[in-house]
């Protein structure tokens, strides 16, 4: 019996001090932006190096997120861990099926999705838009893109990408779809560890 209490309470300061961050949203000073971009002459859009084609009746958004890069940390996701940016209509938590970013700072900045954003979003119920989309009891289907950088990076530029789905098509279900306005948009960054614990969330916009 005290063997298994001891084995339990070992666990348990373990699990304590590898989920603890090594630091806070607070030290970051995070600061996020976004604009409505409007359709240019082609459908090409450049918003601070950022180029995508516009569908024509969908919907860009333009957003700028910076953050003072931590101290004494490096630029390496597997020692370091990675920030995941969100951009979700709050009005239907979804998130547009395409977002691209870019770094000022040269770092590398993904587009795409990660099985870590379920317990993101089962973690903060105010960020469930980052997660998978429940289809029936036992199936479930991915939502959106997110980018994923390295905290050193130190900001993002991104457009978001919101496509003219029309109402009752079954898209419309897991995707976030033109038209939008800037006060539907929320932005949040997650800071995941180099063993995909969930360190914490921040809503920085909306």
């Amino acid at each position: 019996m005290i063997v298994a209490v001891l084995a339990a309470a070992g666990y348990g300061g373990y699990r304590w001090w590898h989920e603890r961050p090594p630091y806070g949203p607070e030290v970051l000073a995070f600061a996020a932006t976004a604009e409505q971009l409007p359709p240019g002459e082609g459908p090409e859009i450049e918003y601070h190096g950022v180029k995508v084609l516009l569908r024509e009746g969908g919907a860009a958004v333009g957003g700028r997120i910076t953050w003072q890069p931590p101290a004494g940390r490096g630029a390496d996701w597997d020692e370091d861990g990675w920030f995941m940016i969100f951009v979700v209509d709050k009005r239907v938590d979804l998130m547009p099926p395409q977002v691209m970013g870019i770094s000022p700072s040269a770092h590398e900045v993904v587009s795409g999705g990660d099985g870590v954003q379920n317990r993101i979003a089962a973690k903060y119920p105010w960020l469930r838009g980052a997660g998978n989309i429940k289809t029936d009891r036992d199936t479930w289907r991915e939502g959106g893109t997110a980018l994923s950088t390295t905290p050193a990076a130190g900001g993002v530029d991104f457009v978001a990408m919101f496509p003219p789905i029309p109402d009752g098509d079954p898209e419309r279900r897991f995707l976030a779809a033109a038209p939008i306005a800037l006060s539907d948009i929320m932005i949040a960054v997650a800071f995941v560890g180099p063993d995909r614990q969930v360190y914490w969330a921040e809503r920085v916009y909306g």
